[in-house]
């Protein structure tokens, strides 16, 4: 299409319209005269009403789409930290220009929404960014599930029936117990009980805490969770119970124990308050995800496939039975 300005023409005519607009016959010198916009000429609007109607639809269109992108927090908060390199926080959902802010190595991000699966939707003072998953050193979505508390006990428990077609209740047992002995360890207890085909454990895993030593947060000793942890085997299957969770700080002498996991808060550093409610949901957080790494170890262990880390599903109140009937 010939495009010519109005006042840039040798000899200080007037621009003429290009010849498809002269040609037209049923053009007038209205629609002409609208053709030129701000110096150029360009097509008149379409006069036929589905095509306007259809450019009405296309506007009406774009804020909402627009809306779409909107960040909204989704989850409750949970506390991550940015891995070795700077984090990139975004104020919308063009991550194409420059990043609004950059977060240190290291540094805390409470995460309150996922926006895709590449980003999460973070909140920082009060406002709300997206920052890349790939940045976050700790960041596991199933740390936002609801933790599985059993309808009868009211305890975090979890359970499941894990399916292994060909294989005996011999060759699960001689598998389960194996697993015990190389993941658990004195002052650990490994009790199995071979006639019925069980193995009960009382275990402990290591707790941690972020504190800060030179203007730096890193992961520091916290005590242990103990658990208690039985599993069935049968021909074809197994069972795992994983319940008891609680916290200890015996042997650290600036924490105090938390107790059960089931609470919302508790006063880790003898205070209590708001700020007391922090640093128990880190440390639950990070404990209920060993637990659910310990789980899917398991799971390889005995069905020898690998598996990813469970996501912990509410246990359905059922008419009460026996833990070893499935």
């Amino acid at each position: 299409m010939e495009l010519r300005a109005a006042n840039n023409v040798p000899g200080g005519r007037a621009a003429q319209p290009p010849p498809w607009l002269r040609r037209r016959r049923t053009a007038n010198s209205a629609q002409v005269k609208n053709a030129v916009i701000c110096g150029l000429y360009l097509p008149a609007a379409p006069r036929h009403p589905k095509m306007k109607l259809v450019l009405f639809a296309g506007f009406l269109a774009l804020p909402l789409a627009a809306s779409a992108q909107r960040l909204v927090a989704t989850l409750p908060p949970i506390t991550y930290h940015v891995g070795l390199t700077k984090a990139p926080l975004y104020s919308s959902a063009d991550t194409l220009h420059r990043p609004n802010l950059l977060l240190p190595s290291q540094s805390e991000v409470v995460v309150v929404g996922r926006f895709s699966p590449r980003w999460v939707v973070v909140k920082r003072e009060g406002f709300l960014y997206l920052a890349p998953i790939n940045k976050l050193s700790d960041y596991d979505p199933a740390d936002a599930s609801p933790l599985p508390i059993d309808p009868v006990s009211q305890l975090i428990t979890y359970q499941e029936v894990v399916q292994v077609p060909g294989a005996s209740q011999a060759d699960l047992y001689a598998r389960a117990t194996a697993w015990a002995a190389r993941t658990y360890s004195p002052p650990d207890q490994v009790t199995p009980h071979p006639a019925t085909g069980e193995v009960t454990i009382e275990g402990q895993r290591v707790a941690t805490l972020r504190t800060t030593y030179a203007e730096v947060p890193r992961g520091s000793y916290a005590g242990v969770v103990r658990h208690t942890l039985t599993i069935y085997v049968k021909d074809g299957r197994y069972k795992y119970v994983l319940t008891n969770l609680t916290h200890d700080a015996t042997g650290v002498p600036s924490l105090r124990s938390g107790g059960a996991l089931e609470q919302d808060h508790a006063s880790l550093f003898g205070y209590a308050g708001i700020g007391s409610r922090q640093p128990w949901e880190e440390l639950k957080v990070g404990a209920t995800r060993d637990v659910r790494h310990l789980l899917a170890d398991l799971q390889a262990a005995l069905t020898l496939q690998p598996v990813q880390p469970l996501v912990p599903t509410a246990p359905v109140r059922k008419a009460p039975k026996a833990a070893s009937d499935f």
